[in-house]
This record gives structure tokens, C-alpha cells and sequence, in this order.
């Protein structure tokens, strides 16, 4: 179907009417436009068929053809659709046309949409227009119907699919067969049409009697040429009383076909099936559950003109209305509506979307784990939990009520540092300030933490490049998704398969640090870093460095080495030793796991001449 173009003659014949053919008209659209008051009351509701046109000379035809023209119902403003209401025998129908100018499948699919948005009970559909014909089978002035052939809707959207090899083109994509109760009445009119021939003609003549403005453009063929039929271009008409009925297939597409060339290939490559081409259809069938209905008026090539368009129109719009006269009104109702369908798909859209996202999300989540365990595969978690699980319950809460831990956990930019003698509960300590701090802040996720235990069995792996590492991986992980920085840091080296030195890890750090509101950095046993390489005094400054530029809170604890401690000299400090109350509570402990009546009867001297012997150093607890 080619993009329609004002008729330059349509004026001046219209103007040529006689006065007689105006006073006619005037008096059949007075007679047509319902006077029963119960009609006045139709509601939106009441409406069940959705017949669309994709050019004003198709909905002139279609608006001819109904039995009588309803009153206009109140649309909401986000529609801008423009609808004539009227029935046909026992089926209310809503008419929409596309814009003047918008041709195609999106704009017949937005058209549909609105229109079952506004009349929520339609149920059924009817697309009615021209088309372009294949010969030799199909003639101008005929009509096709789209109906299933082998595994085809009965329209194949035929620029919808994917080129391959060598040139060739894939159709993909299914489009959805027509309602049923539309097929089943295709069945019983096609054989009425067989037995006693089609009611076309006599449509098109009640036309001319009720609308005498159309004739002879929308009526009659005898003044049309058809270019494959010479002179006895009716010939069929005149023989019959009316051109042919074909079902079959229908291709549509996005493009006007003028090349019989393209056309015959295009057949070709969908089985020799098809009988037209056209250009609104595949907009519709998954969205709108309709039957297609095509006035033959061209035959897609060079040739194309726009003289048979209006009778074409006609002929299609007088078979839609044949067709309505065998759809049963039970038979609609028992259709579901259009909205449900389109909110089916909008809701597998909406999965599929998610669906989407979800496999996108959980893949960009794998490529940010492959780089986290890039960064380093070790994980302090385990180790973590461990040390918690050994800590007596109840156990440094006079450390967490302290007033230096208090003031520290409350400020910014302040480091804590705790020393004390081997075997004080350093670890133990410091495993109870980071669940405390991770219990304070769980909701919060502008709050950073991270921490490293040193141990100088696992020297190996403790190098400051490790360490800082270690940091800058939990506080990257802990984002929302992976610092872009970070992802930089990892494309800079994975190519080379190099590590990235100290200060390039710093500065990420760093970089990622200063996204969060405050971050804590907890370092448990600084004295068991190793000296070589200068790690020890390497980590101390690069954290630091840290707090000083993102204005983070430091926790770190050590024995009591002149090295490490003039390093925290103007930091505030709370010496680690074994609290008595934490060593009676875990005696008391131990004494009732024994189920010793003995023990029992005399825990409390137990718990006394043991708190005074252990001078500050708790082993056991750990």
C-alpha cells in the first residue's frame, strides 16, 4: 500500500453533485445517526469490535457500512485517536483511523493501543483497507483475507528478520492468529459464498442509495482500467456481480513495494503463498486480535495509481460487514478483552525487562567478583568469625563503654591505638571493636569498613602491597557495583599479567575511600607484620596517609614495640590488659562446664586468687 495523496479532482466532483444528491445525503446521515434513546445511553463499555483504517478513504468506506452512527463518548486526553460509534446488525463498533500522514505497523499498533484504552470491552478487531494484489491469482477489485496457511497467522511481517550468509535474509518472529470467533464465522461465510455467492454488490448499492455522494468512486468499476485485463478490465464483475474472495496469506512490512520484480521474489521466498502486500498489519495481530481485510487496488509495481483505491476500500469494508453478520455476539463475549491481552504483554515486557536486567546485573556481578579476587584472593571473613566464636560472652564491654573508645567511634579523622602485652586479648579485642562498629553502622551504607590481622605465620602473604590490597577490596566490594577505578586499575595490568605497585594501590585506595561518608580501617597485631622489605613502616604510613586524606577512623593494636608505638605518640591510646571482671566471667564459665559440685562450692576463692595471679594477661581466652 503506498502512502495516500490528496485526490486533486476530489473537490471539483464533489462540487459537481447535483442538489439532488446533497439533499440525499443530508437525509441519510440524519437517518443514520441513532435517534433511540436507549442508544444515547451506550457506555464505553458497551462497544466489543475495534475496526481499523489506515487512510480517510478507508474509514469513509468502513463509516458507509454501518447500519447506524452512534454519538460521540468522551475520550481521555492522553488519546488523541478521533472515533466514529455505530453497529453493525448486533455488534457496537468503535472505527479509529491512523493520523493523516502515518502510515505502518508502529502507527496502526499506537492506534490499536489507545483504542482499547478507551473502550476496554472491545474484544475482537477488524483491519479493513486496500492493499496490493499478487497476480495472476489475485485482481484489482478483489478481496483477500488473512487466514492461516501452514505455520503463518495469516500475516508474515516480511522485512522482520535477520540478513545472513551470502545475502540472504531470515524471517523471525510469529504473529498471532485471528480470534477464533472471527475464524469460525470465516468458515461459515466462505461457505455461503460458495453456495449463494458473497453480498458484496448488494452493499455497495445500498451504499449508493444511502450515501448517492460516494457513487460512482466507492460503487463502481465500470470506468476503472485494469492494466492486466486491457479493455474487459470487468469483465469478472460483470460476469459475477462482484470480483473475487480470496484467504490466504498477507505480507506486510514497513515499506511500499512498487517493483513487481521485489514483489515476485518476496512471494517466492514465503512459499508462493502470499495474495498481498500491505503495511499495517503485522502492527496489530500480536496486540490486537484481529482479522485483515484487503480491497485489492494495485499490484505493487511501477504501475501503481490511486484510481481503484476507493472502490477497493468499499468492496472491503462491505465484505467486513458480511463477515460481522456471522459472528455471533456469545461468541465475542466469550473473547477475552483486548486490554487483558496487551496487559499480558505489557507484564511479560515487564519480565523479560527485569529478566534482562537480573542477567545483566549477575553478569556485571561476576566481572566484579573475577576483578575482586584479581585484587586478592584473600578473604579475613573466616578468620573473623573464628576469633568471635572464641570471645566468652559478655566479655570487653568495659573497653566498648570506655570514654576513649566512645570519643574515638564518635569523631572523624582519629586513630585509636591499643597496645598491651602478649597474651592480653589483643585480637580478641579487636575482633569485638569490628563487630561493634559493623552492628552501629549495618544500615548504613555510606559507612566503610575494613580490616587485616596480622599474623607472622602468614608473612608470605602479608607483604603492605597485600595488606593495603586487602583493604581496598573490602571497601570496593561493599559499593553498590565496582568503582570504576578500580575496574581501571585491573584493565591497566590484566593484558601485561603485572601487579600493580604500592602507590598505585594507594591511590585507589584512597580514591575509593572518598566515596564513603566515614570509613574505619581496624590493623589487629601490627607487631606481627614483618620487618623485611620495610612492610611494617610502609603499611603505618600508607594508612596514615589514608586517614589524613579521606578523614578515616584507625584502629590498631600491638605489643608494646618503641617502634610502633612513637608512631601512634600523638594518637589517642588505651592500653589492652586482661580486665578482671572479663577474667571472672570467663573462670565462672568454665567452673559451670565442669559440673564439679566441688569446683562450684568454691568458685568464687577460684575466681578471686586467679584474677590476682594473671597481672593483666588472659591467654586462655583466646
Amino acid at each position: 500500500m503506498e502512502n495516500p495523496q490528496t485526490d486533486p479532482n476530489m473537490s471539483s466532483r464533489q462540487d459537481g453533485f447535483s442538489s439532488d444528491n446533497k439533499l440525499a445525503t443530508n437525509k441519510a446521515m440524519a437517518s443514520s445517526v441513532t435517534d433511540n434513546p436507549r442508544a444515547i445511553k451506550l457506555e464505553h463499555n458497551s462497544y466489543t469490535v475495534g475496526w481499523v483504517c489506515a487512510l480517510p478513504k478507508e474509514q469513509t468506506a468502513a463509516t458507509a457500512m454501518l447500519d447506524k452512527i452512534h454519538p460521540q463518548l468522551p475520550k481521555p486526553p492522553s488519546d488523541p485517536n478521533t472515533y466514529t460509534l455505530g453497529c453493525i446488525g448486533r455488534h457496537n463498533i468503535v472505527i479509529a483511523c491512523l493520523p493523516k500522514g502515518q502510515y505502518g505497523t508502529n502507527s496502526a499498533s499506537a492506534v490499536a493501543t489507545r483504542m482499547v484504552g478507551t473502550f476496554p470491552s472491545i474484544k475482537v478487531g477488524l483491519l479493513v483497507g486496500i492493499g496490493g494484489g499478487i497476480p495472476p491469482k489475485v485482481r484489482l477489485g478483489d478481496v483477500v483475507v488473512g487466514t492461516p496457511v501452514d505455520q503463518c497467522s495469516g500475516v508474515v511481517q516480511w522485512d522482520l528478520g535477520k540478513a545472513e550468509a551470502e545475502g540472504g535474509f531470515k524471517r523471525t518472529g510469529v504473529l498471532n492468529n485471528p480470534p477464533t470467533a472471527l475464524l469460525t464465522a470465516l468458515t461459515k461465510l466462505e461457505t455461503m459464498h460458495e453456495m449463494g455467492g458473497p453480498k458484496i454488490r448488494q452493499y455497495l448499492d445500498d451504499m449508493e442509495q444511502k450515501w448517492p455522494r460516494l457513487m460512482p468512486k466507492y460503487t463502481r468499476c465500470d470506468s476503472l482500467v485494469d492494466p492486466l485485463s486491457g479493455s474487459d478490465n470487468c469483465a469478472r464483475e460483470s460476469q459475477h456481480g462482484e470480483g473475487h474472495v480470496h484467504y490466504g496469506l498477507i505480507a506486510s512490512g514497513n515499506q511500499v513495494i512498487k517493483d513487481a520484480h521485489f514483489r515476485d521474489n518476496l512471494n517466492k521466498s514465503l512459499g508462493r503463498n502470499v495474495l498481498c502486500i500491505e503495511m499495517e498489519a503485522a502492527g496489530l495481530m500480536n496486540n490486537f486480535p484481529c482479522v485483515v481485510i484487503r480491497g485489492i487496488c494495485d499490484y505493487a509495481d511501477s504501475k501503481k495509481t490511486k484510481s481503484w483505491q476507493e472502490y477497493a476500500a468499499a468492496v472491503a469494508a462491505a465484505y467486513a460487514k458480511e463477515l460481522l453478520e456471522y459472528v455471533q455476539p456469545s461468541d465475542v463475549d466469550g473473547e477475552r478483552p483486548v486490554k487483558d491481552m496487551l496487559g499480558d504483554v505489557l507484564k511479560c515486557v515487564s519480565r523479560t525487562e527485569t529478566n534482562v536486567e537480573t542477567m545483566k546485573s549477575n553478569f556485571d556481578r561476576k566481572g566484579e567478583l573475577d576483578i575482586l579476587e584479581w585484587l586478592t584472593p584473600i578473604d579475613y571473613g573466616p578468620q573473623h568469625s573464628d576469633i568471635l566464636k572464641r570471645r566468652q560472652s559478655g566479655t570487653a564491654q568495659w573497653f566498648l563503654d570506655s570514654a576513649i573508645y566512645q570519643a574515638w567511634i564518635s569523631s572523624n579523622k582519629q586513630t585509636l591505638f591499643c597496645p598491651g602485652i602478649p597474651g592480653a586479648g589483643k585480637t580478641i579485642l579487636t575482633a569485638t571493636v569490628i563487630d561493634d562498629i559493623t552492628a552501629r553502622f549495618l544500615h548504613d551504607k555510606s559507612v566503610g569498613i575494613a580490616y587485616v590481622y596480622c599474623d607472622f605465620r602468614r608473612q608470605n602473604e602479608q607483604s603492605a602491597e597485600a595488606l593495603i590490597t586487602s583493604l581496598l577490596k573490602q571497601l570496593s566490594q561493599c559499593r553498590p557495583s565496582l568503582p570504576g577505578i578500580v575496574r581501571s586499575l585491573y584493565d591497566r595490568h590484566r593484558h601485561r599479567r603485572t601487579r600493580p605497585e604500592l602507590d598505585e594501590i594507594s591511590t585507589t585506595l584512597r580514591s575509593v575511600g572518598a566515596m564513603y561518608s566515614r570509613v574505619f580501617i581496624i590493623i589487629d597485631a601490627l607487631d606481627e607484620c614483618q620487618t623485611s622489605n620495610d612492610c611494617r613502616t610502609r603499611l603505618i604510613k600508607e594508612i596514615l596517609n589514608f586517614q589524613a586524606t579521606c578523614g578515616g577512623n584507625t584502629f590498631a593494636t600491638s605489643r608494646f614495640i618503641p617502634q610502633i608505638t612513637e608512631r601512634f605518640n600523638d594518637c589517642m591510646t588505651l592500653e589492652i590488659r586482661a580486665h578482671d571482671q572479663d577474667v571472672r566471667e570467663y573462670l565462672r564459665s568454665r567452673i559451670l562446664q565442669c559440673e564439679s559440685r566441688l569446683l562450684a562450692s568454691h568458685s568464687e576463692e577460684i575466681q578471686t586468687e586467679i584474677t590476682k595471679a594473671v597481672d593483666g594477661i588472659f591467654t586462655s581466652t583466646r
